[in-house]
Formats: structure tokens, sequence, C-alpha cells
């Protein structure tokens, strides 16, 4: 108990050591939008099978489970690639791993648009998968480099939820031009476009504000200290408890918003997909009022403002998701309001995992400690993703046609263990992050 009381110390003196001097003026400003349209990029195409999902599975001609492969490939490979990433990361900067990660995407929807089969799609997406999974965190490293601590939480906040103009972008401009060429040509422009933000990045961004020119200072002791960083990061509570906020708060939104979520209000809300169009791309307005307010929050309580943010979305998301399953629907405008607000919250609850995350290490090991908090939601929506399929298919509803009230009700009770699973790690892990939190702000 003693050395491990030793070991939080240590952390949250090597915390507090970081330079206090930061920058957060009009260049801090423009590199953080440049790396944010790189980012905004990575979410569109993230989520170009979200409303299109029904025509890839009649493009494809392919089952429910196969379309959960789609989005289940390339959210397993982003989440293996978060820990490589953030190593990465550490070693070679923010601005290489945007501009290839946008390169990469590229790449992966140039094959989404070219394959004659379901199985080469698949691989394009998990090509995707790949570039998106450096984008994310290298964003987050930039905000941390180039602005005030203080602001660092209202940042990360905006930085998540301004990404989900991809989401409108994927859900509108993208469909539109879907349905006014077809397959290849949407796709294809996306890929012209990733080649674009990549090149611009290149151009455009500097990891550090101290830096001079685009070169990288690469840390001492080459891929072994990097790899030693993360050793350190594991070690760290605040990094696991980083993994498990992001692991239970975010899944049920991603699941709405990336894949099942225009299935799910047409069979059981008996809705439209213009309406079920508004009602997500509202929710992605929605998601920036409520990063205002918990980055807000958790600045001004880093301790105990934190976890009760935790707490209370996922406590919030259970019960409405409870009550709309009880009950028979179509449900009353009010009821689905209040869950939209519900799920809506769960995007910027999990940017609670990197506050914790960074609270806790080093900075030079803030690479792949964010880059595994950042794993556990997309490990926990690949799950959810391929078990709503499993569970269509086995019901029976292999096609389309075939969702009903019924068998959609049914597929997403998966969340259930998911939110269960990861309150209890959270909760097992919490008292030891804060603290070495209390300590480090103690010492501030």
């Amino acid at each position: 108990m003693d050395q491990r009381r030793g070991e939080e110390r240590v952390v949250a003196r090597g915390i507090s050591e970081r330079p206090e001097k930061r920058r957060g003026g009009a260049k801090a400003y423009a590199t953080w939008a440049v790396a944010m349209a790189g980012y905004v990029f990575a979410v569109t195409c993230r989520s170009s099978m979200s409303a299109t999902g029904i025509v890839a599975a009649e493009h494809f001609h392919t089952t429910s489970t196969a379309l959960s492969m789609f989005l289940y490939l390339q959210l397993f490979v982003y989440a293996i690639m978060q820990i490589p990433a953030g190593v990465l990361l550490d070693r070679f900067g923010a601005r290489k791993l945007i501009a290839t990660g946008g390169f990469l995407m590229a790449a992966g929807q140039m094959l989404m648009a070219v394959a004659p089969v379901t199985s080469m799609a698949i691989v394009g997406r998990g090509i995707v998968g790949m570039g998106d999974a450096m984008t994310f965190i290298s964003v987050i490293r930039l905000v941390s480099a180039w602005f005030p601590f203080s602001r660092i939480p209202l940042m990360n906040q905006l930085t998540s939820m301004l990404g989900g103009i991809g989401q409108i972008i994927s859900i509108y401009p993208f469909v539109w031009l879907l349905d006014l060429t077809d397959w290849q040509v949407s796709f294809l422009s996306l890929t012209g476009v990733g080649v674009c933000i990549a090149s611009c990045v290149l151009l455009g961004v500097r990891d550090d504000p101290r830096q001079r020119g685009h070169r990288h200072e690469r840390p001492e002791g080459g891929m072994k200290a990097a790899f030693d960083g993360l050793k350190a990061a594991l070690k760290t509570p605040g990094t696991f408890c980083g993994f498990w906020v992001h692991a239970t708060t975010w899944f049920s939104i991603n699941m709405m918003n990336q894949l099942w979520g225009f299935p799910f209000l047409l069979a059981v809300e008996h809705w439209s997909k213009a309406q079920a169009s508004a009602y997500l791309a509202i929710g992605m307005v929605i998601n920036v009022a409520w990063a205002l307010i918990m980055g807000r929050v958790a600045g001004l309580h880093p301790i105990h403002g934190r976890a009760a943010i935790v707490y209370v979305t996922v406590g919030a998301q259970i019960v409405c998701w409870t009550i709309l399953l009880l009950t028979p629907g179509p449900h009353p405008a009010w009821f689905m309001w209040m869950l939209l607000l519900a799920i809506s919250s769960g995007g910027p609850a999990s940017n609670i995992a990197f506050d914790f995350a960074r609270d806790t290490n080093r900075p030079e090991n803030l690479g792949a400690a964010t880059g595994f908090a950042n794993t556990g939601g997309f490990l926990s929506s690949a799950i959810v993703f391929l078990g709503v399929g499993l569970m269509l298919d086995a019901q029976g509803a292999t096609d389309p046609s075939l969702y009903t009230d019924h068998v959609m009700r049914i597929a997403v009770l998966i969340q259930y263990p998911l939110w269960a699973l990861g309150l209890i790690a959270f909760s097992i892990m919490l008292p030891r992050t804060m603290s070495v939190l209390r300590q480090r702000f103690h010492r501030d």
C-alpha cells in the first residue's frame, strides 16, 4: 500500500512539473482549425455508413451480420490501433499522424467505391478505421500543446463535439450526393476531399508553438523510450479510469448515429427517413451544448465533478432506454426528446476520459495514455454493433425489410451488460485516480 501511494505521489509530482506558460492566441486557434478539418473528415468517413446502411445492404446484397461487419471491423481496427497510434504520436508528432490518417482514410474510401464484393468493401472500412485511429488523439495532443491548461478541458470537448459536423455531412450532403449520382462517385468524392485535407495539414500544422518550421523534435531514446512511456501510462490508475469512462458512456449514441439508429427509429417509432435524419442531426447540436456545460464543470470541479458527470450520464441513459423498451411505441415527443438528451450526453461525457488520462500522466506519455483511454468506447461500440446484427439474424431478421418493432427491441438489449461492466470497473478505479488528482491539484 505504501509503495502504491509512493508511485501515485511520483505521478502527481511529474504532472505538476509540466510548463504552465502556454499559448492560446490566433495561431493556436488557426492550428487547431486546420487539424479539426482532419478530424471532421474522419468523422464523415466513420459515419458514411450511417444513413447509407440500408443502401449498402442493397448494393452488396448482404445480411444484417455482414452489414454489421462493415462497422465492426472499422471500429475493431480503430480500437486495436489506438495504443500503437499513441506510441507513434509520442514519437513522430501530431502533424504527421493526422496527415497519414487522412491519406489512409482516402484510400479506404476509394476501395469502398470500387469494391465489387462485400469482402473487399469490408477491408476498405478497416483501412478507414486505421486512418481514423490516428486522428482524434493527435488533435487532442495539439490542444494540450497550444492552449493554456485551464482552457484544455473545454477545448477537448469542443474538438470532439465539432467533429460531429462530420456526422451531419454524412447524413445530408453525402446522402444527397449519393442520391444524385451513385455509390462509386460519392465515395470517390470523399477520397479527393481526404487527400486535400491531409495535404493542408502537412503544410499548415506545427506540433508545438515553440517549434520552428515543421520539423518534429523526437524524444530521446527512440521507440524504446516510447514503449517505456506506454508502460508508465498503463501503471497509472487514471489511464484505466479513462478507459472505462470512454467504454461506458459513448456506445449508446454511437450505436444510434453510426448504423442502427435509422432502422430502430423506423421500426419502433414508425418514423420516416426524413424524421429519423432530423432527429439524429439535432442530437449533434445537443452534443455541442452538453460539451460546453461538461467542459466547464470538468474544469471547475476536476475531482468530484468529473465522477458525477459519468454516473449521471450513464444513469440517465439506462433509465430512458428501459422506459422505451418496456412501453409500446410510437412514444410521445416529449419522451423522445428526453431520450435524445440522455444518449447525446454520452459523447461529451466520454471526453472526461481524456481529462483523467491527461491529469494523471506525464506530458511525454500523453499520446500513449490518451490512445489507451480512447480504446474503450470503440471496443464497446464494436461489440454493440456486431451484437445487434447477430441478435437480429438470430431472430430471422436477416434483411432490412424484416426489421420489426419486436426484433429491434430485443437486439438493443446488448447494451445492458456493457453498462453494468463499465460502471463496476469505473467505480473500482475511481478512488485511486481521485487520490492522484487530489495530490496533483493540491501541489498546483
